[in-house]
């Protein structure tokens, strides 16, 4: 997205803590030894990404912010990446073993999310989790602006993300809320 390469070291500065650890460690955890992961809208890496490579896990970043990338680059010079929208991102036959879409899906319009949904799927190998973050009430809203760069979020309700899902290929498997107030959604490919 434009709007990140505008506040990219802003942003970097900013994400830093343990949102979302709790929950990639548990992922990472349940994955086989070197297992691949798809690591949509990756941003700089941190603290995500570490937390993956942590693991053992062979990741593949994908954003489309090339200053964020950069960042990721910089920390993870052996990460490959790719620098793209992931609803439009070639992937060629890469397969995964599980994806992660952290504080990226919302960002993208509702037709926009379901062609990345229905990206990630291809890419997954059965069985694969994907673990992403979005909202749980269905519409757009503008948020408040980040560093004085205005931000739009879309979200389909939880019964909605459950549809989409389903008619991707994946059974949502679990909700929950964060004590930062982040919606996470827990599934699972199916065939």
């Amino acid at each position: 997205m434009h709007e990140y390469d505008l506040i990219a070291d802003w942003y970097a500065s900013q994400r830093s803590g343990d949102m979302g650890v709790q929950e990639v460690t548990a992922l990472a955890a349940s994955l086989p030894g070197g297992a691949s992961v798809l690591d949509v809208g990756c941003g700089t890496g941190l603290p995500l990404t570490r937390v993956l490579i942590e693991h053992g896990c062979q990741v593949l970043g994908v954003d489309s912010s090339r200053e964020l990338l950069a960042r990721f680059q910089a920390t993870f010079p052996r990460v490959p990446v790719l620098c793209a929208p992931i609803q439009s991102c070639e992937l060629q036959a890469l397969t995964f073993h599980a994806a992660i879409a952290w504080g990226v899906l919302f960002h993208l319009r509702h037709e926009e999310q379901e062609q990345a949904i229905s990206r990630i799927a291809k890419a997954l190998k059965p069985g694969a989790a994907f673990l992403f973050t979005s909202g749980d009430t269905h519409g757009s809203i503008d948020g408040e602006p980040m560093n004085g760069v205005p931000f739009r979020y879309h979200s389909y309700s939880v019964d909605g993300y459950r549809e989409l899902l389903r008619t991707h290929g994946f059974t949502l498997e679990a909700t929950h809320t964060d004590p930062g107030g982040n919606f996470h959604y827990l599934s699972r490919k199916t065939g």
